[in-house]
């Protein structure tokens, strides 16, 4: 960012003295950084996106649920009518699943949900709260059976889930190795990533089927530390082919703890290599009592030891020490981006003479000669522009030449399709028609104002209190608070017995197509 100051600085500086300040516009130089900012930031998010990883915790499920359908009826109000419908609303029936590390519910189907029930041998049934989640009143609840675990080790089902966490690390190069591995040398090594299931390499057995139960059912129950074990057996393999699976295993899973164990071909430990982002002394630990025992179902029968030994070493990786790999958006593209975007934003935002918008800024700083040499020959040009004939004839109206102030007001309202600001125009011609003493007709177009109107101005209610005065009302400030629904002693802080004009400006200044930004009409002229 501080270059960006600095190179805006600079254009600031330069640019207006080679072309002037209109051909910059200080709304292009503004935009343009800003836009330049947030291509900078998105980029760096991108990249922070990149190193969002997940992890498998394992856990088993606890309890499934089968809600049948069940019907509510909600109430709807139209805001202007007051108009009160109901509609029935029928919910289909859903089928999920609690586990045990996670309370937020798992949706499933419904022939897994019958599936649990076979399995947990047993089903009950109560009826159903819909309240959280109901909009309306419940008509009808409907049922919510449901089956839990009954708590025995044959009728466990495992269950694995995935948390996000930040991994800074998968933005940055090998952290073991300097060269990366290509995809022959992944063909060439049989080289997998790991699943949270399966035990990879070359070797397979009934002593490796038995070893991977035993892993399945350590992964789903060891749940203190969220630890997660992956077996790589591969059979005669050489001391170097270690550091390729871990060189594949890349910087992933910080709740891992990762074996290459090499046997012979009759399931005998030749070598063993671990690791994973825990510390080192559990890896020599593991490494080492792994490497004493004699075959992979000597793992199985000391599987007790290896729990013992995770409990009391592992230590889940922090990677808050890894910050200083975050990458940074390079300073070439930053000035790179930020030239675009000036050039752009300057482009697309400097401004040509606008007569409409010229005469708005005159008039509010009561430069009114100045502002009518502008509209009148403008309003000749461009009939259907109802904003200049109402602020001409503003201008009129403020000189005192009441009738051509009337006749300019007429033309607003008869132009006044695609407007916003059509209140404004029967606001005024009110005040023209009470100033020529009409005030029959300026009623009906003060009424006509506060009609129109997204809300109650001031001005609007002072003006229709000065007509009731006029037209005889003698208790005028009652009658307008009873006509506006409102209390007489608010009316009064603010309605004065004045019987000056106040006249409204009317812009169209909210309109970002309005002719001012010539590029925009270039590059969108289905807008005007």
């Amino acid at each position: 960012m501080v270059v960006s100051f600095f190179y805006g600085l600079g254009l600031l500086i330069i640019i207006p003295h080679i072309m002037g300040w209109e051909a910059l516009g200080i709304l292009g130089l503004i935009g343009g950084s800003l836009f330049a900012w947030l291509v900078i930031w998105v980029c760096g998010t991108i990249n922070s996106f990149k190193a969002q990883d997940e992890e498998y915790i394992g856990t088993y499920v606890k309890e499934a649920r089968y809600f049948t359908e069940w019907t509510e009826r909600i109430r709807h109000e139209d805001k202007n009518t007051k108009k009160v419908t109901y509609e029935t609303v029928e919910h289909p029936a859903e089928w999920e699943i609690v586990v045990d590390e996670d309370p937020t519910p798992l949706c499933i189907s419904h022939g897994a949900y019958i599936g649990y029930v076979e399995t947990f041998g047993n089903e009950y049934h109560t009826q159903a709260e819909h309240g959280f989640e109901a909009r309306g009143e419940i008509i009808n609840p409907g049922l919510c059976y449901y089956t839990t675990w009954p708590g025995t080790y044959q009728t466990l089902c495992y269950h694995y889930i995935e948390q996000d966490y930040y991994n800074p690390t998968l933005q940055a190069p090998n952290m073991f190795e300097v060269a990366q591995l290509s995809e022959e040398d992944v063909k060439k090594y049989h080289l997998q990533a790991y699943s949270p299931r399966e035990i990879y390499g070359t070797v397979r057995g009934e002593d490796v089927e038995n070893l991977e139960i035993e892993t399945e059912d350590y992964n789903c129950w060891f749940r203190t530390k969220h630890i997660k074990l992956n077996f790589i057996l591969l059979e005669n393999a050489p001391t170097s082919l270690a550091l390729y699976w871990q060189q594949y295993w890349k910087n992933g899973k910080r709740n891992t703890v990762n074996m290459v164990i090499s046997v012979d071909s009759r399931h005998n430990i030749q070598w063993v290599h671990v690791f994973g982002w825990q510390n080192e002394r559990l890896h020599v630990k593991l490494r080492d009592f792994l490497v004493g025992l004699n075959n992979i179902n000597d793992i199985v029968n000391h599987f007790e030891e290896v729990k013992q030994l995770l409990e009391t070493e592992y230590h889940c990786a922090d990677f808050e020490q890894y910050d200083y790999i975050r990458p940074r958006f390079p300073l070439k593209n930053t000035i790179i981006v930020l030239t675009i975007c000036l050039g752009l934003f300057c482009g697309l935002f400097c401004r040509e003479p606008d007569p409409p918008i010229d005469a708005m800024r005159l008039i509010s700083k009561r430069e009114f000669a100045a502002a009518k040499e502008i509209l009148e020959p403008y309003v000749f040009t461009k009939p259907e522009d109802a904003y200049s004939y109402n602020n001409l004839g503003l201008i009129y109206l403020v000189e005192g030449n009441y009738e051509e102030a009337l006749r300019m007001f007429d033309q607003a309202i008869n132009n006044q399709e695609g407007c916003n600001d059509i209140d404004v125009f029967y606001h005024n011609r009110s005040e023209t028609y009470k100033i020529l003493g009409n005030y029959k007709a300026a009623l009906k177009d003060a009424q006509k104002a506060l009609d129109l109107a997204e809300y109650r101005p001031k001005a609007y209610m002072c003006n229709l209190k000065i007509i009731y005065e006029k037209l005889g009302y003698k208790k005028s400030l009652k009658k307008l608070a009873r006509d506006l629904d409102l209390e007489p002693q608010s009316l009064s802080q603010y309605c004065t017995r004045s019987n000056v004009a106040i006249p409204i400006l009317a812009t169209e200044m909210d309109d970002p197509f309005s002719g001012r930004f010539p590029l925009l009409k270039k590059l969108f002229p289905w807008t005007r």
